[in-house]
């Protein structure tokens, strides 16, 4: 639920103070606080309202309060109807609401031809969540990350669960085998700021276990020397965020090598935030520092956390006299190591926790808010990670065997 507003309507408020007060809140990645602040100051300065309400709109989208984020945007529309953030937003936001006819119309309008040819091809029509089953999925513990068998048109593969990626992502040689029709190339990016090409494509049917899934957008890619740092064999695909947000959510019990599709049904815990297409954020603080919003990453291997150059010098990270290496779906990624004294989510706090500085970590630039960095992995896999994308609440725990 949203935080309570603090800040108390005064006649005698200082504009400028509120600025001030609204852009620390937004930066620091306490969100609703910030909201209200913007709402208290729109009321004060007319001539702001307009930029505020594109500010309240970004706020909206983290929170997937699609309904406040068109309210919003009514209110920008006479002014910054034309730009391309704008346009951007309200993409995004159809493409949330699944009006995907709205989706494409805007997209064309970005000459993003390959992503509108995708949507235009579903007809309207795509994330279909046929059954949702109660029942645990295990998965195989004896590799790096959790690796399970999906069934896709009837193909059996095995699969990874990362929330790092969005739609689902299938190697080129198993959308053959599953008649998977690759469609039109696009831009992919990558862990640590990689970027590269896959193309575009439809999932007629997704079975996870009991559970049932139809008409799913999803990318195809050679994954033959991806994972090679995953387990022996081929990695035939990855289920990503986009499928958990269809799902309603997901937990994940590490150290009983299972999960759960669904909505955990969390009420009181840390916020959830959706940044971009995909991406779930949720509020940590490093070396005892002001709070930032930590990109969760599951299918970042061989680090607890990573961050840019930047945030390892806004967190004071200890730096290293040797390098380290993260592992994701673009491969490895060489980089510097530094040491972060402290690191806070939640009640949960560790001490000398080892990071990787990746040079190329650019996300928080592209999408126009502070991110304090990745939690990867190992640092996950010591944990109960409970994701309710129906409440928008994040709730990481210790589990039984890292009590």
């Amino acid at each position: 639920m949203p935080a309570k507003n603090t800040v108390n309507r005064r006649s005698n408020h200082d504009i400028n103070d509120l600025r001030l007060l609204a852009t620390r809140l937004f930066t620091d990645g306490q969100y609703f606080d910030a909201d209200a602040v913007l709402a208290e100051l729109a009321d004060l300065t007319e001539s702001e309202r307009t930029q505020i309400a594109l500010r309240r709109a970004q706020i909206g989208m983290l929170s997937d309060r699609m309904s406040d984020v068109a309210a919003q945007l009514e209110v920008a529309r006479g002014e910054y109807g034309r730009h391309v953030y704008f346009v951007a937003m309200e993409a995004d936001m159809a493409v949330r609401n699944g009006d995907l006819a709205s989706a494409v119309d805007k997209l064309r309008r970005l000459r993003r031809h390959s992503r509108a040819d995708h949507l235009e091809a579903f007809q309207g029509d795509w994330y279909q969540v046929r059954e949702l089953s109660p029942d645990t999925v295990d998965w195989d513990d004896s590799h790096t990350l959790p690796l399970f068998e999906v069934m896709i048109n009837g193909q059996s593969g095995r699969f990874l669960l990362d929330t790092g990626t969005g739609d689902c992502l299938l190697d080129s040689a198993f959308a053959r085998r599953a008649e998977v029709p690759p469609g039109p190339y696009d831009q992919a990016a990558f862990a640590g700021g990689r970027s590269g090409h896959w193309q575009l494509t439809r999932i007629d049917e997704l079975c996870i276990g009991r559970s049932r899934f139809e008409k799913l957008p999803a990318m195809v890619a050679p994954l033959a020397h991806a994972f090679g740092h995953v387990a022996e064999g081929s990695v035939d695909g990855i289920i990503g965020a986009g499928l958990l947000r269809a799902a309603g959510g997901i937990d994940i019990e590490y150290h009983k090598a299972r999960f759960r599709l669904g909505a955990p049904g969390i009420q009181e815990a840390e916020p959830l935030w959706i940044a971009g297409p995909h991406y779930p954020l949720t509020p940590c603080r490093a070396n005892a520092g002001r709070a930032s919003c930590w990109f969760i990453d599951s299918g970042m291997s061989g680090v607890d956390l990573a961050c840019s150059e930047t945030a390892a010098r806004r967190h004071r990270a200890e730096r290293l006299n040797h390098g380290i290496q993260a592992l994701g779906g673009g491969g490895s990624l060489g980089a510097k190591a530094v040491r972060i004294r402290h690191f806070r989510h939640a009640q949960l706090e560790y001490p000398e926790l080892p990071a990787a500085v990746l040079e190329k970590f650019t996300l928080g630039r592209e999408l126009g808010i502070r991110i304090g960095g990745i939690i990867g992995h190992e640092w996950l896999a010591r944990h109960r990670v409970r994701l309710d994308y129906r409440s928008m609440q994040t709730d990481i725990g210790p589990s039984a065997g890292h009590a």
